[in-house]
């Protein structure tokens, strides 16, 4: 009934996503969620999720019904598998980011509190010159404490040809999405320092750049003059 998610299967993927997957080039994409320890399940092709291990837990970074399957109980069988998932990895919990109101929803009926929330923040920013070193090694030591929409581990992978420089103990990870840059940071803990390391190489490729981060490191950015643009709720189930 469900099953795990094979390259040829990425047909029938976009189609449960009406022709907008969340991927450009589904081999990349399936691959590095599973470098990154995740894997992709399908539930009678008609729903789907995707599950990478996160901060202790099995993060939910997809879980998607075809429109016309929904209110079915899909997506609760799909989450019912996840926890079964979660717990033989030694996971302690599940987490997600629900997209809207209705999601918010769904995850509390399944068990879900918000434990926390993200800011996605934007600003205007100059290319300036700053003694950076290129990284070519693995992935970094510190987990992502921006992009922490996701797994850091599967941003990296997923990102091969992006440009990735050493700052200190930082390591950034810059992402061109078109409109902006969207900077990866890894570390301990945000600083502003850091911040300006990244607005510097952020602003050589593109005229602004896009972070989100815990609302704990909120205040660092409204002090370097962020444009705060949405908020997101951090929801988690923990296991009993």
């Amino acid at each position: 009934m469900i099953r795990k998610a094979g390259i040829d299967d990425g047909s029938i993927l976009e189609e449960i996503h009406a022709g907008e997957p969340p991927w450009e080039n589904f081999e990349i994409y399936l691959k590095a969620i599973r470098d990154s320890g995740g894997d992709v399940f399908l539930y009678k092709d008609k729903g789907e999720i995707e599950l990478l291990p996160f901060n202790g837990k099995a993060h939910v970074h997809v879980l998607w019904v075809q429109k016309g399957y929904r209110g079915k109980g899909i997506g609760s069988k799909l989450l019912a598998f996840a926890e079964e998932w979660a717990k033989r990895r030694g996971l302690k919990g599940l987490s997600v980011i629900p997209e809207d109101g209705n999601a918010i929803r769904f995850y509390e009926k399944n068990g879900f509190e918000v434990k926390d929330w993200q800011v996605k923040v934007i600003k205007d920013v100059k290319g300036c010159d700053v003694k950076v070193e290129p990284y070519y090694g693995n992935a970094p030591k510190f987990p992502n404490i921006s992009a922490v929409y996701t797994s850091g581990l599967f941003l990296w992978n997923l990102h091969k040809k992006a440009p990735r420089v050493k700052f200190g103990d930082f390591t950034i990870l810059l992402v061109d999405e078109g409109s902006c840059v969207n900077a990866f940071i890894y570390g301990e803990r945000l600083n502003r320092r850091i911040v300006k390391v990244a607005e510097c190489l952020a602003g050589k490729i593109r005229k602004r750049m896009f972070l989100q981060v815990w609302m704990k490191d909120w205040k660092i950015l409204e002090e370097e003059s962020f444009k705060k643009i949405g908020k997101v709720e951090w929801m988690e189930k923990i296991f009993t």
